[in-house]
Order: structure tokens, then C-alpha cells, then sequence
């Protein structure tokens, strides 16, 4: 019987030389060097070798040998996510923003000194490879946009000549650790990587589109959604406080302006900037307002929200009570309405007029109400649906509300 052996990850030589200059500390028992680095020459010269893994990597199932450097799993939705990035603001001319990748040398480096103080500012030759300790998505992703790596499941998007000649010049915070054996480094990386990730509620709310740019208007034009956006979370949970969350609300922001054509983001993006291209920013902007106050005011309980009737200290349990008995806290509601309303003003009917034909008979909201059942309520189980083809049926019968029939 012979023993299995683990494959060799073919990792090739660094070659030549690199400076840079950096600032030069002692932390404790090691030396860390902070500065920015040119990105194509630390990979293209392998002073950095990223490894994309479907597990773990040789070094982190080694246990024996606790001075091996240590790689994360890695994930291809992420490095797709961040080489997406990189592109999209080399395109648009716009800096990066990242962290700084962490680099782990058990030699040191070779440094002349430029300037003395309470941290010596030096120039660095670094002429060997090193580990990466974190940043290995970001690495993965640079690799890639270079053209000096692939990632399974990963592909690079097309990129002008304009837009690549930025990125094989972009330079990256780097941070490299120097110490005499590496068993810290995986204590280093637990601790960098105890940060929650950001979810696409925020993601989305600290992005620059229009439609971003719009929903923050909404919420500060509409009282309703005053304190009552969830901005951490990408759905609401049933003992929030919250009557949606940034990206919901975003969502049915599209729905208005769109209508059902919400299935693609490149679709979405460009299709609000159509819009606001025709109308007018400002015009889009007080025309949302108003429909969603038209809303807040006319639909059952949320019109004591909107009018602020209800104490601030029962507004949790008023908007929790909501949630319970009716479908007006719930983003597969707003959705299907809002896509109505869309709907129903191709077909020449108002805004106005639509919602307050809808609003005459409140009844149709309530969980334990017929209307929605067979759309957004489950005909035997009686649970709250809000799948695309049960928003789209909701739709559909809102809109004939609406047009009166």
C-alpha cells in the first residue's frame, strides 16, 4: 500500500530586483515595512505567486511544519467581484481604494535610509519571494487583470487600451512583515479577516449609480422612510424595526421607473440613466417623491408612519404589528405595487388615480385577505411568497385595480 502524497504546487523563482520606498518599523520582535508597490512587477516578477485554491492550499495543510506561510480558500465569485472593480474604475478614470496586502518574509531586506525620525523612511530592494498573508483575493484579481494569471471561474472582462495601460501601472499599499519564522502568521490572518464582509445593502448604498443616488433621495424626501431603511442589512427580519432595507428599496425604486425590466443590472443602470437623461435629474427626483408619498399617505397604517401619529416610542412595535397583520412592511408588495403603478401609467393612468383606486378597499393587504392569495400568498401554506412569477401575478392584478377594471 503506498502513501498518498500531496501535489507540489509548481511555484516558480523570483527574478531580479525591486525598490521602493517605505517606511521602516520595529514592532516588538519583528520589522514591518509599510510603502506602495508597482502591482504588474510584483507578480509578473513572482516576488508574489497567488495561488488560487479550490481548498486550502499545501502550506495551511501542512501542520507540521508551522514556519510554512499560510493561504486562505479562496472563492471565485470574490476575485471576480474585485477584478470587476478594477476594471470598471480604470474605464472611468477614478482611483482605486483598497487596503494594503500583508507580505511575510522570513529574511530581511535590504534598505538604505532616506530620512530619520520616530519611523525611518528607507528604500527597500526586495529581491526574493514572499508568502501572502492577506490580500490574496486582491492579488488573484490584479493577476488576472494583468493578464498574468487566471482564476477558474473568473473571467476577464474586456478592457481599452487606455484602461490597461492604468492598470499595469497601478501601484498597491503593501505592508511586509519580517520576522525570523512565520508561526504567527496565521494568528495574523485570523485577526484580519474578523471584519464582516460587506453585505450588497452596503455595497450598494456606497456605490455611485443613479439609482443609488436616487434611492438615498427618496429617503430623505419622504418621511416615512426616515430612521426606517435598514443600511446594514440586505433584508429585513421579522423583530426589526425596519419597513425595508437600502437595497429593497432600491429595488422598488427600479420598479417604478422600469416596470418588469429589472432582470439585468447592466439593464437597470443604463435604463435609469435614459431616463434621467430625458427628464431631468431634479424632475425624476420630486416626481419619486411624490409617488412615494402618494403611497405612504393613502395605504392603511403606513399613513400614521408618514404623518408621524405614532409615538417614537411604539414605532418598533407598531411597525413589527404591521409586518404581522398585512403585507405593507414586505418588499414582495412594494415591488409588485410599484411595478403596477409603472404598468398603469404606460396605459395613461396617474399615478395619483392608480394609487387611490387601489387604496379604496385596505382589506386587500391584510395577510389573512384573498386578494394576494394565489400571488404573494401561498394558497395552501397561507406563507408570503415573492418570487419573480408571484410579484409579476401580484402585478398584474394591481394594475387592473388601477385601470379600473
Amino acid at each position: 500500500m503506498t502513501t498518498a502524497t500531496k501535489p507540489e504546487l509548481s511555484i516558480p523563482p523570483s527574478r531580479g530586483y525591486l525598490d521602493f520606498k517605505a517606511i521602516r518599523d520595529e514592532e516588538v520582535d519583528r520589522i514591518v515595512y509599510i510603502g506602495a508597490m508597482p502591482i504588474f512587477e510584483l507578480i509578473d516578477r513572482h516576488f508574489i505567486t497567488p495561488v488560487a485554491s479550490q481548498g486550502l492550499t499545501r502550506e495551511i495543510l501542512d501542520k507540521s511544519k508551522p514556519t510554512e506561510p499560510v493561504q486562505r480558500r479562496t472563492n471565485a465569485s470574490h476575485v471576480q467581484a474585485i477584478l470587476d472593480y478594477i476594471v470598471e474604475e480604470a474605464e472611468a478614470g477614478r482611483p482605486w481604494a483598497f487596503g494594503a496586502i500583508v507580505l511575510y518574509s522570513t529574511e530581511e531586506l535590504e534598505y538604505t535610509p532616506l530620512a530619520m525620525g520616530h519611523q525611518s523612511v528607507v528604500e527597500v530592494r526586495i529581491t526574493h519571494s514572499f508568502s501572502v498573508g492577506e490580500g490574496l483575493h486582491r492579488a488573484l484579481a490584479w493577476a488576472v487583470a494583468l493578464g498574468l494569471g487566471k482564476v477558474r471561474g473568473v473571467k476577464r472582462p474586456q478592457i481599452s487600451a487606455a484602461a490597461e495601460a492604468r492598470i499595469m501601472q497601478a501601484t498597491i499599499p503593501a505592508m511586509i512583515v519580517v520576522e525570523s519564522d512565520l508561526k504567527r502568521q496565521k494568528g495574523d490572518f485570523h485577526r484580519l479577516n474578523q471584519q464582516k464582509p460587506l453585505t450588497s445593502t452596503v455595497l450598494t448604498l456606497t456605490d455611485e449609480t443613479l439609482l443609488s443616488e436616487l434611492t438615498k433621495a427618496v429617503i430623505h424626501d419622504v418621511p416615512i422612510f426616515e430612521d426606517r431603511i435598514d443600511l446594514n442589512n440586505a433584508s429585513v427580519g421579522a423583530k426589526s424595526d425596519k419597513l425595508l432595507s437600502f437595497a429593497q428599496l432600491r429595488f422598488v425604486v427600479a420598479s417604478y421607473l422600469l416596470g418588469r425590466a429589472t432582470r439585468n443590472k447592466k439593464g437597470v443602470e443604463e435604463g435609469i440613466e435614459q431616463i434621467v437623461k430625458e427628464e431631468g435629474r431634479q424632475n425624476v427626483r420630486t416626481e419619486l417623491a411624490e409617488v412615494f408619498t402618494e403611497v405612504a399617505t393613502k395605504l392603511g397604517p403606513l399613513g400614521q408612519l408618514q404623518q408621524k401619529k405614532v409615538p417614537p416610542g411604539e414605532v418598533g412595535d407598531f411597525v413589527r404589528q404591521v409586518r404581522q397583520e398585512t403585507l405593507l412592511a414586505s418588499n414582495a408588495a412594494w415591488r409588485a405595487l410599484f411595478v403596477a403603478l409603472h404598468e398603469a401609467q404606460v396605459e395613461g393612468v396617474a399615478p395619483k388615480t392608480a394609487i387611490r383606486r387601489v387604496a379604496k378597499d385596505p382589506k386587500i393587504w391584510s395577510r389573512k385577505g384573498r386578494f394576494f392569495v394565489g400571488s404573494l400568498i401561498d394558497r395552501e401554506t397561507k406563507k408570503l411568497l415573492s418570487n419573480r412569477e408571484s410579484i409579476d401575478a401580484a402585478s398584474d392584478k394591481l394594475r387592473d385595480l388601477m385601470l379600473g377594471k
